[in-house]
């Protein structure tokens, strides 16, 4: 191609595969993690380091926001994906992490509940508005492809990364609503990503730090995690992203002292099954290469190699050696052009649809403008409260305590339980929801039997608030240490006043608060939760949520 690069307003160029030069064809099949003052200090300008490393996209999460953000603003990051891309010769995707909304990943936008209160709502319609809510708010930041909605099967209650990232440990009851999710978000376009192929949640491991096993038989993984994916692939589904996860019963071959590879390192499970038995003609993205479930296996460029032979169209974060471990491999026939070529014709394929590329058989998604802003904010944030109150699920209240008379409830302890001080600090909201109402509320951190005892007399209602969920903080999905002690004292005193409300794992009322006589799920430790809470506790709007897991 020509090395002239696109100035802003132009008309967006299409790109074939004859286009394209052997290096620009490798690099379509990388996603780097943004960081533009690194990439300008590597080679003078972004746009040297396009020319010379013409990446297919990259993520922008965490890591840009602390590069561009100055304000809590989504513009910024806006800016960023623009200058990104008057900057190259082949227009990039930008892809981020928005599993419940953008809020997470790009301040001043939509913090929603996580994807188990969608499975506890059941409602497809509000699957579809959380799906569009997403996608209408990534766009107004330049986003265009997420890496959700999580379509794994949270099997085994004590994963560690599952829990309340899936809708359902049920495919009957997740496939609808991961269906309407994925409508909602590329109906209004924005590519979505069903992840982790061939389905996380059944292995108390993590495959941040180890490859994780899916350990169903095959006529078990045909019913459950097969079946959610082969429906969402049925669907229309743009992307899947492989884990760093093996699925033995459908793999015969074992390396390394008889291991079985995981899905990211195996072409029996990225080809054979996923592209050919169950028909996916998308784009297939690994997931991140640098966790260790796939780090442990081989040299990286080693590694790397194995991958794309193995059927992964996009490279999610691989070191720039990348580019020359292809460019060798081609050279020495270890890789066939004929792989590369299909790899990158999915990505097209995939930019195309999306309006990356302009395409005479895809009709172009409706502009999203900045003047339309306050209206998807608008749309977004009624969404997660709808989501929210209507997956609020009470587990049981033995003693008739809700709901609670407004005029009875005039001063509030709540004892928040969690090891992460960012989820602590977010609990804030939850006292700011009752004061909004007249009443005071302390919140306080922990709670030991003996300062219970002395400070219930004090209070009219007890609300306990346990938050326990993934990688906060990474490893396993229990409490120790301080968290322990406060499950300990939970409850000693005040127990005909008090609530526990969950605003993560729904197990932790059976592990920790099985004495509890009045039991909350809430799932989600946002703003639109807290107030979905208080509201159903003040008898303002039932609680309408239906359990969807099992074991609680």
């Amino acid at each position: 191609m020509s090395n002239q690069t696109r100035n802003p307003g132009e008309p967006i160029p299409d790109i074939k595969l004859s286009d394209l030069s052997v290096r620009e064809k490798i690099g379509q099949t990388v996603v780097l993690l943004s960081g533009r003052a690194r990439e300008i200090e590597m080679e003078g300008s972004l746009e040297a380091f396009l020319a010379k490393y013409p990446v297919g996209g990259f993520f922008v999460g965490a890591e840009i926001i602390k590069d561009v953000m100055t304000s809590n603003s989504f513009e910024q990051v806006k800016e960023a994906t623009e200058q990104y891309q008057s900057a190259t010769k082949i227009p990039l995707i930008f892809a981020s992490d928005l599993e419940n909304g953008c809020g997470s990943m790009i301040p001043g936008l939509t913090k929603l509940p996580f994807p188990m209160a969608l499975g506890a709502a059941k409602s497809e319609q509000l699957a579809y508005d959380y799906g569009k809510a997403t996608a209408l708010e990534a766009r107004l930041a330049g986003v265009n492809w997420t890496f959700s909605p999580v379509a794994d099967l949270n099997v085994n209650r004590f994963n560690p990364i599952t829990c309340i990232r899936a809708i359902s440990d049920k495919p009957s009851w997740t496939i609808p609503l991961l269906k309407a999710v994925v409508r909602g978000m590329q109906d209004h376009g924005l590519a979505a990503t069903a992840k982790h192929f061939p389905g996380d949640g059944c292995d108390y491991r993590d495959q941040h730090l180890t490859t994780t096993v899916n350990s169903l038989s095959r006529e078990e993984w045909l019913a459950q995690h097969g079946a959610v994916f082969q429906a969402l692939i049925d669907d229309g589904l743009a992307s899947i992203m492989t884990g760093h996860i093996s699925l033995p019963s459908f793999q015969s071959e074992t390396v390394l002292g008889g291991r079985f590879l995981p899905a990211t390192l195996s072409a029996e499970l990225s080809d054979t099954l996923l592209k050919r038995q169950m028909g996916f003609k998308g784009a297939i993205v690994s997931d991140a290469l640098i966790m260790g479930g796939y780090l442990k296996w081989y040299e990286r460029s080693d590694a790397y190699l194995r991958t794309l032979k193995a059927g992964t169209d996009l490279m999610l974060w691989p070191e720039l050696t990348y580019f020359e471990t292809v460019e060798r491999a081609l050279e020495t026939g270890e890789l066939t052009m004929e792989r590369l070529d299909d790899a990158v014709e999915r990505v097209l394929r995939m930019k195309r649809r999306f309006g990356v590329l302009a395409s005479e058989e895809e009709p172009r998604p409706v502009p999203v403008e900045e003047e339309d802003s306050a209206a998807i904010e608008a749309f977004a944030s009624r969404t997660s409260q709808q989501v929210a109150e209507r997956s609020l699920t009470l587990v049981r209240d033995e003693i008739g305590l809700l709901p609670a008379k407004p005029d009875a409830v005039r001063k509030v302890l709540i004892v928040g339980i969690t090891p992460s001080n960012a989820d602590y600090e977010e609990l804030s909201a939850l006292g700011e929801t009752f004061k909004r109402r007249g009443i005071e509320a302390e919140t306080i951190r922990g709670v030991w039997y003996e300062d219970l005892i002395k400070r219930e007399p004090e209070f009219d209602l007890i609300v306990y608030a346990p938050i326990l969920r993934h990688h906060h903080p990474m490893g396993p999905l229990a409490f120790s240490a301080d968290e322990a002690s406060a499950c300990w004292s939970a409850l000693t005193a005040g127990r005909s006043k008090s609530v526990v409300v969950s605003f993560g794992s729904p197990y932790v009322i059976a592990d920790y608060f099985d004495m509890a006589p009045v039991a909350v799920n809430a799932y989600s430790n946002v703003p639109s939760s807290h107030e979905a809470f208080v509201r159903a506790l003040l008898g303002e709007i039932p609680f309408a949520g239906v359990a969807p897991v099992d074991n609680l």
